[in-house]
């Protein structure tokens, strides 16, 4: 590459390098009203690093059953129900009532402030068992399928696309058995249409004002749908696993910091950058030169895994996505120290030319580099997979940081290596190679 077209790639990228640089970190006014707020202000941050609402569970005053020792299972239903909502982080803990009558305990739920959050936890906390009304007319009040469990699972199962272009929200129910086969025998017997609707106290989680025929139970299995995700999502909970055994009243709620205390984020940030400038820092006196090449590869890494997290849509950064983000971070450090350290000893132990010691160098560490962003990809969808919380917000960080880190090592570096070797007069001295003599080093070996 010529030196000219060198310095003009070099000045493009590093404007577009600046220039989303600033846009990650800086805060300023755009215009008379809108203010722009940075990469870290249009970063979703969950109920750990932001704070949230808290909701307190008192048991009502007309509970039929004492909870006593009980409460310990009470708090794994709840954990189980919000985890089942899209809940990643939250806090569910007994807390001592102030009214010194009371020997229950107080159930205290922390959690991300979400738009459904007050109708989420009132279906999680919601009291009562799930009842099946049939009839051969609309809205049937007639209760049955008393005798044994109906409903086997029900999942929801996401959006879906009307005829009119309106989007609804749906959930699959998988009916027993018992439940099937018992349908199937009151829409036999039926003289005209049959109708099934669905409640848990006076809530309506499957309307009977539509009748219901064997080809819609699709052999023990009925979609239903809901106009919101949110609505869909407390349907399914709702429709497997009913009410609690226990009855609570819940209050209204309060805002709350975050548990970490206050500017936690902001912290969290000041610390993934000054781990990457550590790191950026010592790849540049190490290595001179290829560092700098790799420090280049590695400041994109970081810009691009961040804008990543608003990128992808879902994704809600906890303090385990900050550890994965800064895990990721060395891990891309350590694929850019296989690929410098390897060329710097093929340059060494050789008589090739700079040039040709970093082709052959980088050449040697591609499938190394590859087998270790693989690996750390492989453990990320193992943990997203089979885990949830923290340690999910962990996986989701860590595994898109593996993916970005093989491209950074294995395109990012070489590029920046490119760009920057036709500038440089004395290669030698520029990547601080120095060759040892073979005679010389023969010597030494023989001493």
């Amino acid at each position: 590459m010529s030196k000219g077209k060198s310095i003009t790639l070099l000045s493009i990228i590093s404007v577009l390098m600046a220039f989303v640089l600033v846009m990650t970190f800086a805060r300023f006014p755009i215009g008379e009203v809108k203010e722009y707020n940075s990469l870290l202000g249009a970063v979703e941050l969950d109920y750990d690093l932001e704070g949230g609402v808290a909701y307190t569970l008192t048991l009502a005053k007309d509970n039929e059953e004492e909870v006593g020792d009980n409460v310990g299972s009470v708090i794994k239903t709840l954990e189980n129900r919000l985890s089942a909502l899209g809940y990643d982080v939250f806090s569910v803990k007994a807390v001592k009532s102030v009214d010194e009558e009371v020997t229950d305990y107080d159930i205290r739920i922390e959690t991300k402030n979400t738009d459904s959050v007050a109708s989420d936890i009132a279906v999680v906390a919601a009291y009562g068992e799930v009842k099946f009304y049939g009839g051969e007319s609309a809205n049937p009040t007639t209760e049955i399928l008393t005798e044994q469990k109906v409903v086997a699972d029900a999942t929801y199962a996401g959006a879906i696309t009307n005829r009119d272009n309106t989007t609804s929200y749906a959930v699959t129910i998988k009916f027993t058995s018992y439940g099937y086969n018992e349908l199937v025998k009151a829409i036999d017997a039926a003289e005209s249409s049959y109708y099934l609707e669905i409640k848990m106290n006076d809530t309506v989680l499957l309307s009977g004002s539509s009748a219901i025929t064997k080809d819609v139970l699709q052999n023990g299995t009925v979609v239903v749908t809901s106009p919101s995700e949110a609505s869909a999502r407390q349907m399914a909970l709702q429709m497997k696993d009913g009410g609690l055994k226990y009855k609570y009243d819940v209050d209204e709620g309060v805002a709350i910091s975050a548990p970490y205390g206050e500017g936690v984020a902001t912290k969290c940030a000041v610390a993934i950058i000054t781990l990457s400038i550590i790191l950026i820092a010592l790849m540049i006196i190490v290595y001179k030169g290829l560092g700098l090449s790799a420090a280049l590869s590695s400041l994109l890494f970081i810009l691009i895994e961040g804008w990543l997290l608003i990128g992808v849509p879902g994704i809600v950064l906890s303090m385990g996505g900050v550890v994965g983000i800064m895990s990721a971070t060395v891990l891309n450090a350590i694929c850019m120290l296989v690929l410098t350290q390897g060329v710097k000893n093929e340059y060494v132990g050789s008589k090739k030319t700079v040039k040709a010691a970093v082709k052959k160098g980088f050449a040697d560490a591609l499938v190394p580099t590859i087998s270790t962003c693989v690996v750390a990809g492989i453990v990320a969808l193992v943990l997203l997979a089979f885990t949830s919380g923290v340690v999910k917000g962990f996986a989701i960080t860590f595994g898109i940081g593996a993916v970005v880190a093989l491209v950074s090592s294995l395109i990012f570096t070489r590029m920046f290596n490119a760009l920057v070797t036709p500038l440089v007069k004395d290669k030698e001295k520029f990547f601080g190679f120095k060759r040892v003599d073979v005679d010389a080093k023969a010597l030494v070996e023989e001493v």
